[in-house]
């Protein structure tokens, strides 16, 4: 088949569904006319008059008697069917449209259940069912929507609701100064929210067991029955397989479990898991009425409360870590301050103890000349042993204080000079003021101080020298050399307690991820270099504060 061929069909096919509408509304009309009484008897009404006229033209009424009884009979005859119309068309067509009228005012003004009168006859009884199905629809549809609308206020009312328990958590967070302050908080706010007759928060300890940390509607001979929990012993302890949230309609149980009755049977309880990446952390049981029980028990609660849990979770685990981050912290700064003590006092501590030895053997040989002699170096060790702790206060407290590199590491040679007779230089290439991060200054300016008290209490050398440029490359280069005597022993042959500064130099070098080395030979003296990306000391860090007060006794 050609492509003319084919549009002529399709043409011809688009018009004849063209005139299908007309034939249908032909169809329609004889339809009408077929079922409408009212057009029957104005077709009779029509004939009547018709064999009237044609009586009264051919026939004479004077002329015959039966021709007048034919003409009355007629005009009688137009009367009725006249009148019958009259009545058929009240009957099937002006009281029905009144009727729809009557409809369409009851629709508009809301009333959607109003069913108008269905007429028996005429073209009108279909389309008066047609609208009464039309205002069931309207009706139903209108019913749906206000359903809907409903459903939506609640579904929004319970999302406001959510949004704000959310808030209140959030808050909790930030304001409580514990994780039992939290704990308490939280309850609290749960409780009042959920109109919840009492609550308990417990936690997983070490001991794999269910600890009560906080609890609201209990009494005190309750709560020490129920410290503590095996993870196994009830629903309130249940941690395996807790992954979601536990709904149970009645403490009856609970209530044979304790041997003790602390609700009524009318009580629910909901058990709010508290997670944090997949791992359970401890519940939140919520006793509540069963009625609001019943309320809470559907999906939109179930994702709120999974929401909260995992909030809260994950503040506990958080909190923690602050726990054990502070622990950790505490264990750095003690072994911060052992190296710091380490090269200071231990040392002439040591020495005073060796003298005092001395100064025994001696007394026990009655040698007073000698006696006194000793004496004089034990005073003379105790003055050092001053001298060396006024120093450590100042060594804790010198450059904390916000401070280029150059001025502070010229301070510390300054007075380096005033302690010690060794000739130390300083050279650099840095023009413009250099100012770390804390925690890169702070831990500089410590590396620099260690290397120069080891030079000055071990090295036995004539000169020093520091040295700090900055490298093409955008990484600061320090170096630390002497002529002294150099290492006598290796640091990996070191005896545990020896060698804790050069520990100290490098744990502190690791802390800012710094290049660090020493190179040392017997005879050969030595060289410290201490090399970091400047880039990254000079960005913003927090500030690190470290506690270096203590009290002198």
């Amino acid at each position: 088949m050609t492509s003319e061929s084919q549009q002529n069909t399709e043409s011809s096919f688009q018009l004849s569904f063209r005139f299908l509408p007309e034939l249908s509304s032909l169809h329609r009309a004889f339809l009408c006319i077929f079922r409408c009484r009212v057009v029957g008897f104005l077709a009779l009404l029509a004939v009547s008059l018709a064999g009237l006229f044609l009586t009264s033209f051919w026939l004479s009424p004077t002329q015959s008697e039966s021709g007048r009884l034919i003409f009355n009979l007629l005009i009688f005859l137009s009367l009725s069917i006249l009148i019958i119309s009259f009545y058929l068309i009240w009957i099937d067509l002006l009281k029905p449209v009144l009727d729809i009228e009557e409809w369409s005012q009851q629709m508009r003004s809301g009333n959607l259940d109003y069913k108008t009168k269905v007429p028996k006859y005429g073209e009108l009884s279909k389309l008066t069912e047609d609208l009464n199905d039309l205002g069931t629809m309207m009706n139903h549809l209108a019913k749906d929507t206000e359903e809907q609308l409903h459903h939506h206020t609640k579904h929004t009312e319970l999302k406001t609701q959510s949004l704000g328990i959310l808030y209140d958590v959030a808050a909790s967070i930030n304001i409580s100064s514990s994780l039992d302050d939290l704990l308490k908080r939280f309850l609290r706010t749960l409780t009042e929210v959920l109109h919840a007759n009492a609550g308990a928060v417990r936690l997983l300890n070490k001991d794999d067991q269910m600890e009560l940390m906080a609890s609201i509607g209990f009494d005190e001979e309750l709560i020490e029955k129920e410290r503590l929990l095996p993870t196994e012993s009830c629903v309130c302890g249940k941690v395996e397989n807790c992954d979601d949230l536990i709904f149970q309609d009645s403490v009856l149980p609970c209530n044979k479990k304790v041997g003790h009755q602390f609700f009524g049977s009318d009580q629910g309880l909901i058990v709010v898991p508290l997670q944090y990446q997949g791992k359970t952390l401890g519940v939140y049981n919520l006793f509540v009425h069963q009625d609001i029980y019943k309320q809470k028990n559907n999906s939109d609660y179930k994702e709120l409360f999974t929401s909260i849990g995992r909030h809260l979770g994950m503040a506990i685990a958080k909190a923690r870590l602050d726990e054990e981050s502070t622990k950790v912290s505490i264990m750095h700064e003690r072994n911060r301050l052992a190296f710091e003590l380490h090269d200071s006092l231990a040392q002439t501590l040591a020495s005073m103890r060796l003298q005092v030895r001395v100064l025994d053997e001696i007394m026990h040989s009655n040698d007073e000349a000698a006696s006194w002699q000793q004496l004089e170096r034990i005073e003379s060790t105790v003055d050092e042993a001053n001298t060396e702790l006024r120093g450590l206060i100042a060594h804790f407290q010198a450059p904390i204080r916000k401070q280029a590199l150059i001025p502070a590491v010229q301070d510390i040679v300054k007075r380096f000079r005033t302690e010690s007779d060794i000739h130390i230089f300083f050279q650099h290439t840095i023009n413009n003021p250099l100012k770390l991060s804390d925690k890169y200054h702070l831990e500089v300016i410590r590396i620099i101080q260690e290397a120069l008290n080891n030079l000055r209490k071990h090295s036995e050398a004539n000169v020093a020298r520091i040295m700090i440029r900055q490298r093409d490359t955008g990484r600061l280069h320090i170096l630390i050399e002497d002529d002294g005597i150099g290492l006598q022993t290796l640091p990996e042959n070191s005896k545990p307690g020896e060698q804790i500064g050069l520990k100290s130099m490098k744990e502190r070098a690791s802390r800012l991820k710094a290049d660090f080395a020493m190179e040392s030979e017997p005879g050969e003296g030595t060289r410290i270099i201490l090399e970091f990306d400047l880039n990254r000391a000079q960005s913003t860090q927090p500030s690190v504060k470290i506690d270096t007060s203590f009290n002198l006794i």
